[in-house]
């Protein structure tokens, strides 16, 4: 587990190639992959990985197959699972990404009446989307195609993607409220440096004491200060951040139980037991023969 650096989440300058106006690209989940925001909006498409991704307050196994979209400035990074690539080196994440400014073709031209959904689904992306079904399909299958576009066929592809998201009720939202996005802020850095801490250590036991050391707060202060900032509590977020974890391990298919419990930072299966249900509806075993069973459905 990589170990914490105090820092704030990164602004990631976003340089589109001189003949484009938006980016399009691969993205392999670098080892020390920052938590960043960028006033670009950001599409996801997971094609094969293993690991974490972290989006606002929403912390969740990444899953091969999925496309998400995030909101201008909100925090965010995916992180590779560290203990698999360790030992499949010849393996790799593989991702397509595209990134563009909401005013990439001009200030007021998503104003118009007939774009005024896509207007209103980029507003939407402050809370992270998850897209599902048939539309998860159709954005994955074209944006694959996408990455052998130039020039305007490749805007337009944008926009119709985009009118296809807009009009498209197969979603999910991955934070239940818009992420406070002013995590570039002086008034942030301090919660922020909580997300990078809990990251680093997720796995290990983590007192509320020294996370509010971070901030400068009491415990009971910190409590208050965090819940207010994230509305959840910090021991929801920590545990969250851990089911997360358990989640992609169990994925696999073929480990213990009891095993993934402790390595995802629980000190007791029964505890574990409860969290999972609660928070993924099903207990660890009958999540990993669904994700099995995904997988075999899928080859």
């Amino acid at each position: 587990m990589a170990r914490y650096t105090r820092q704030q989440p990164h602004l990631l300058k976003i340089i589109p190639p001189f003949e484009h106006s938006i980016v399009v690209k691969g993205d392999n989940i670098p080892w020390n992959n920052p938590w960043h925001f960028h006033p670009e909006i950001e599409l996801i498409h997971c094609i094969k990985g293993k690991g974490t991704t972290f989006i606002g307050n929403s912390i969740r196994a990444l899953e091969e197959g999925e496309v998400l979209l995030i909101g201008r400035n909100v925090p965010h990074t995916r992180q590779r699972d560290r203990d698999y690539y360790t030992t499949h080196p010849d393996e790799e994440p593989e991702s397509i990404v595209v990134q563009f400014r909401e005013d990439f073709l001009g200030e007021r031209f998503f104003d118009v009446r007939e774009f005024l959904p896509v207007k209103d689904m980029l507003a939407r992306a402050l809370r992270g989307v998850k897209f599902l079904g048939e539309t998860r399909r159709l954005i994955s299958v074209r944006l694959l195609l996408m990455r052998g576009l130039q020039g305007a066929a490749r805007i337009i592809e944008l926009l119709s993607l985009l009118d296809l998201m807009a009009t498209s009720q197969e979603f999910n939202y991955l934070n239940t409220t818009n992420y406070i996005s002013d995590a570039h802020e002086k008034s942030s850095q301090k919660i922020n440096e909580v997300y990078l801490y809990t990251i680093g250590h997720f796995r290990e036991p983590i007192s509320l004491s020294t996370v509010a050391s971070l901030t400068g707060h009491s415990t009971v202060s910190f409590c208050r200060y965090f819940k207010t900032r994230t509305r959840k509590s910090y021991v929801q977020y920590l545990t969250e951040m851990r089911v997360a974890f358990a989640c992609q391990q169990l994925m696999d298919g073929s480990v213990d139980v009891g095993q993934v419990c402790f390595s995802s930072g629980f000190n007791n299966l029964s505890h574990f037991h409860k969290q999972f249900r609660r928070l993924v509806g099903m207990t660890p075993g009958e999540y990993m023969k669904r994700s099995t069973k995904k997988v075999a459905l899928s080859t």
